[in-house]
């Protein structure tokens, strides 16, 4: 592999573009790229996984684009209601989710192609922003080598959800590329580059988080690392960056003055100071463990929270720290480009080592994503150095040599079953509690899974372990009464909804399981006010209001019901809210009006066999028989055990084989 010599020549003035190489062999591109999608190919095959589904699947934004005001105004879980109070503001996930099902539909590949591709773009990036930081091809290449093989990556490339990893490590390396192009104060100013640059950073911050770390990132670079400092006053130096702090302070206020704070919501409000400084030190040391030793990778780690110094946690973080000082100063003494890559790591992972404001899962692999771009630019000089310095002793070049083609072997196997993990839930949810059996949120959902399935005594039992773990979680309780109403054990059912309402007032299910037991039980009233209530905590549920519809239909209440079925429909198409709308025209005598309905509820989703049989009485009515069989043949191709349908079924049979053989 040969290097680039860096350019000498400066010219009286000089013009900072970053290290300029040219343009680097087309073959580098197409290596990188061909590293990047060949591990990850089989996360084509994989569904819908963890919050996936809820994020996608049952997000009302993602049906129009008349939602793009809420998508840019509130949090990622506004659209559950009340309970979506969070810390997450990510428009450019939404956005991206947006316009991926309006291109594909609820068909989980294309949401996976999405992020490969992404991944792919970010390795390219690592190698072309590294060889502008390093100055050489060599090391810029094994880096972005080193980043797309890494197995910490899996996480963020095969789960959906995490998209926002992917995002903004992509736009913060574009930004940081334009910021390298910056000309220098006295070289004037490139209004297009800094165009360039303002808009790609307002991309980041509108994908994560940790993109506000950037500013800080850029005055540490313009003020230590890039070539031209000594050369450029103050006053021109922040000319470079103070735009960027500027766009920090008004996305925070922003947030403040849409989510209400900046982070509106303490995860771990119990923490004290001395234990959130200790644990974010163990934190450092776990994912400093992590980038080195990919093992035993697992997608929910129990949080334990540091106490004490003596924290073994606590010491192997200090340790780290205190390694990574040292190879940060060797650095600055022999590459000082090189220990960038340290300041880089750092800085990107500090946002997550604030065990407050994160989700149960305060260690998170994805986390690492943007992080190791700036590992894999140190490691990725250390091993070209280590390769130069080996020049006299070609065995041992050899052996470095084969040691690194099988370190990249074992970590392409390790990715390709990685992948597997995340096919579906069942597998996810199982091999992650095989290593952290106490995640009480892993195992709801596993709970759920089964019950998805109809194994609903593997349901009960997982939910049941749940509350011998936390016995206030209310979640499980909520779950638990539906385990106990599908046996039909009502007033069972109805204690642990109650229970779960106490604990999680502002908690939509239990009103709307409750609800449901009501109504089975005939007590129409209470049923309504659960309905009602659920209604009003989460608005954007169509099934909450086309359950409250159903029950002021029963109780004759024919004008609530349907506003409630035309808020429905008006929140998401939905095919249960046209059914429902017809069943209350036909009531009313506007057949017309209900035929319409039960087509559109068709056009939704073609198996909808109460359309169909709705359709087919219509039919039948009008004295048309045929119509009548074909739509009741087309409704029992879904409940083929209907006895009103088969019924009619059969008598239409009669009557039109008696038509054919007595023609007029």
């Amino acid at each position: 592999m040969t290097d680039h010599a860096q350019n000498t020549a400066k010219p009286a003035v000089a013009v900072h573009r970053g290290h300029y190489l040219g343009r680097a062999p087309i073959a580098y591109w197409v290596i990188l790229a061909a590293v990047a999608i060949l591990p990850y190919l089989n996360s084509l095959f994989n569904g819908f996984v963890y919050d996936d589904s809820r994020q996608i699947l049952a997000n009302p934004y993602l049906r129009s684009w008349r939602f793009l005001p809420k998508v840019f105004s509130t949090t990622v879980w506004s659209f559950v209601g009340a309970q979506g109070v969070t810390n997450y503001y990510r428009p450019m996930m939404t956005l991206g989710y947006l316009v991926c099902y309006q291109i594909f539909g609820p068909m989980a590949y294309g949401f996976h192609l999405v992020s490969l591709l992404l991944n792919v773009g970010v390795t390219l990036l690592v190698f072309q922003v590294g060889r502008r930081l390093l100055g050489q091809d060599a090391p810029a290449l094994i880096a972005a080598v080193l980043f797309a093989l890494h197995p910490i990556h899996t996480e963020a490339v095969d789960w959906i959800a995490a998209v926002t990893d992917l995002e903004v490590t992509f736009f913060y390396l574009v930004t940081f590329a334009f910021f390298l192009r910056l000309p220098s104060g006295q070289g004037g100013r490139s209004s297009k580059a800094e165009l360039a640059m303002v808009a790609s950073f307002a991309l980041t911050i509108l994908s994560k988080e940790q993109s506000l770390t950037f500013p800080l990132l850029a005055t540490v670079y313009e003020h230590f690392y890039r070539e031209d400092r000594s050369q450029t006053s103050l006053t021109q130096k922040v000319a470079r960056y103070g735009l960027l702090w500027l766009m920090d302070l008004a996305y925070v206020l922003f947030r403040v003055r849409f989510l209400g704070a900046f982070a509106p919501r303490l995860q771990m409000s119990s923490l004290t100071t001395y234990q959130i400084f200790l644990s974010a030190i163990a934190l450092v040391g776990q994912y400093l463990g992590k980038l080195f030793w990919p093992v035993r990778l697992c997608a929910y780690y129990m949080f334990h929270k540091s106490v004490s110094w003596h924290d073994p946690h606590v010491l192997l973080g200090i340790l780290g720290l205190l390694i990574s000082a040292a190879v940060f100063v060797w650095l600055w003494r022999h590459q000082r480009a090189a220990s960038f890559g340290l300041i880089w790591m750092f800085l990107t992972l500090s946002p997550v080592l604030d065990a407050r404001f994160l989700a149960g899962n305060v260690f998170a692999e994805r986390y690492l994503y943007l992080p190791s771009v700036g590992f894999a630019w140190s490691a990725g000089w250390g091993a070209v150095r280590l390769w130069r310095s080996l020049q006299a002793r070609p065995r041992l070049r050899w052996g470095l040599a084969l040691a690194a083609a099988a370190l990249a072997v074992l970590s392409v196997i390790r990715i390709i079953r990685r992948n597997h993990v995340w096919r579906n839930n069942h597998t996810l949810y199982t091999e992650t509690l095989k290593l952290s059996p106490d995640a009480t949120h892993i195992r709801n959902d596993l709970g759920v899974t089964c019950w998805n399935e109809g194994n609903y005594a593997c349901s009960g039992e997982q939910w049941r372990l749940i509350l011998d773990l936390t016995p206030h979680d209310p979640i499980a309780l909520s779950n638990l009464g539906l385990y106990d109403a599908q046996k039909k054990q009502y007033q069972k059912a109805a204690h642990y909804f109650r229970l779960a309402m106490r604990i999680a007032p502002i908690y939509t299910d239990p009103h709307t399981n409750l609800g449901n037991v009501y109504e089975k039980q005939g007590k129409l009233a209470s049923a309504q006010r659960q309905f009602e209530a659920a209604a009003i905590l989460s608005p954007l549920f169509p099934a909450t209001h086309n359950d409250l519809a159903k029950i002021y239909a029963e109780e004759g209440k024919i004008a609530q019901a349907e506003e409630q079925y035309r808020v429905s429909r008006l929140v998401e198409p939905n095919y249960p809210a046209d059914d429902g709308l017809a069943g209350l025209l036909l009531r009313q005598g506007d057949v017309a009006g209900a035929e319409r309905n039960y087509r559109r509820a068709i056009k939704l989703y073609p198996l909808d066999y109460h359309a169909h049989f709705g359709l087919a009485r219509i039919a039948l009515a009008a004295g048309h028989h045929a119509a009548a069989l074909r739509e009741y043949q087309r409704g029992l191709l879904t409940d083929p055990r209907n006895a009103a349908a088969l019924a009619a079924v059969q008598k239409l049979r009669i009557q039109l084989q008696h038509a054919n053989l007595n023609p007029r």
